[in-house]
């Protein structure tokens, strides 16, 4: 077989899987952030206090980025995500941050009937499709209250599990994918403070065994958290001294990233939000790309350290096997001129990043292209999807902006980070460049043909 034979023959079989893919569809929304009294004579104070007070927001609109979620808001996203409905829906991710931080000193009852307010739109627009909800720092603990609400999307067994711990799995008897939701503010500082650390142990020791179990079955997972392994960007992106903080522990972050790469072979991909920032993570082995973790933007316009335009994502996946193919991400200008509630797309994946796949490799591949500071085609539409472009202008990103960008993209262990920031040298030579077992075949066999003739 020549070489042109080969790599047409090889082009086929790639075809011909891709065919064989049953194509399906899932939303992940995330970090609502719902302000119940945000169009109301007791509008809360941390909006009043920043000087709000245009007739935006005597008007109930949304159209400041230092103000959590309106109803209106809320309603103008699910209104359309029911409009964009893919007839092969399967499922929509909701990984937390229901309410406003400025609702933590209200009551519980106030809290829960903010959340039943959510859940029930969520409800009545997915009627025919199941809702994952994971807890964010923001939200009501597990409690029956809860289970109450959303026992209509979990089975027993994940209510179980949700009751003592706000953790679960999901097993789908049609196809080969489990979705498994993590409660991270378990691992979170502030659940070492009261009861977390028992509760924490108990997720880790039933993290390990349902992925021991996946990959028993032959399972491919999702893991859906609100906060993921890795540090906060937002807040070191200026710094070469970043100190290299995220939402968990340093010792839950070191210990989720071991877990991670252990089973990278049954993992088919990590969705956390939190960030309030379309960004993505990556875990190696010895150097090597293993696994990645997306990211995805809020409901909320506002944010801590940075702001963002609302984003809504859309994910393109293989149902046989959990495979993600594309996602399609959308988003609103709340501080377009004509004041309109109006969605769009924003990009698509693989044609914004011009990918083939989405593979750790890929997307490695992608983080190098980031970092090149010398050529900013890729560099500027990281940035201006990182903020879902809130500014338009990406140019005050300087050498070593761009360096703490990379690192925490590639780093997700703390101390690493902060290695990776101090020493780029170090961070170009702890990921040398590699190739996939199937390309390298691919070159062996090219080069024996080739020698045949």
């Amino acid at each position: 077989m020549n070489p042109i034979t080969f790599a047409i023959f090889i082009t086929s079989l790639f075809w011909l899987n891709l065919s064989d893919a049953k194509i399906g569809y899932f939303w992940h929304i995330t970090d609502l952030h719902y302000d119940p009294f945000h169009n109301s004579p007791e509008f809360h104070r941390g909006c009043k206090h920043r000087g709000n007070n245009d007739h935006n927001h005597r008007n109930g609109r949304h159209r400041d980025h230092t103000c959590d979620s309106s109803w209106l808001l809320i309603q103008s996203a699910v209104s359309f995500m029911a409009e964009r409905h893919p007839d092969t829906l399967e499922f929509v991710l909701w990984t937390g941050d229901i309410l406003s931080s400025s609702m933590e000193h209200l009551s519980d009852e106030i809290k829960m009937e903010a959340v039943r307010n959510v859940t029930d739109l969520l409800s009545r627009t997915f009627s025919s499709q199941f809702v994952f909800p994971a807890l964010g720092h923001n939200d009501p603990p597990p409690s029956r209250r809860l289970i109450d609400m959303w026992m209509q999307w979990l089975p027993s067994d994940a209510l179980a599990t949700f009751e003592t711990g706000g953790y679960y799995t999901i097993e789908q008897s049609y196809s080969k994918l489990r979705i498994v939701v993590l409660n991270s503010v378990l691992w979170a500082g502030g659940a070492a403070k009261t009861d977390g650390p028992h509760r924490g142990r108990a997720q880790w020791e039933w993290l390990e065994h349902v992925l021991s179990k996946a990959r028993r079955k032959n399972e491919m997972v999702y893991l859906v958290a609100h906060a993921g392994p890795g540090v906060e960007e937002r807040h070191n992106a200026g710094s070469s001294s970043a100190a290299g903080g995220g939402e968990l522990t340093p010792t839950a972050n070191s210990n989720l990233v071991r877990i991670i790469k252990a089973f990278s072979d049954v993992i088919a991909g990590q969705f956390y939000g939190h960030r309030h920032t379309d960004t993505f993570r990556l875990m190696y082995n010895e150097g090597r790309p293993v696994s990645w973790a997306l990211l995805a933007p809020s409901i909320t316009p506002r944010g801590a350290g940075s702001t963002s335009n609302p984003g809504l994502r859309l994910y393109k996946f293989d149902t046989n096997n959990g495979k993600v193919l594309d996602y399609t991400q959308f988003y609103l200008d709340v501080t377009n001129k004509k004041g309109e509630v109006h969605w769009a797309v924003e990009y698509n994946l693989t044609q914004y990043y011009n990918l083939r796949e989405i593979t750790a490799v890929s997307l490695d591949n992608l983080s190098k292209k980031i970092r090149n500071y010398n050529d900013r085609t890729f560099l500027n539409k990281y940035l201006l999807a990182l903020h879902v472009r809130h500014s338009t202008d990406v140019s005050n990103c300087d050498a070593t902006c761009v360096h703490v960008h990379y690192c925490a993209i590639t780093h997700a262990e703390f101390h690493e980070f902060r290695a990776c920031v101090r020493n780029p040298a170090s961070a170009l030579a702890s990921r040398a460049p590699h190739l996939s077992s199937a390309i390298l075949l691919y070159a062996i066999v090219l080069l024996l043909c080739s020698r045949k003739h």
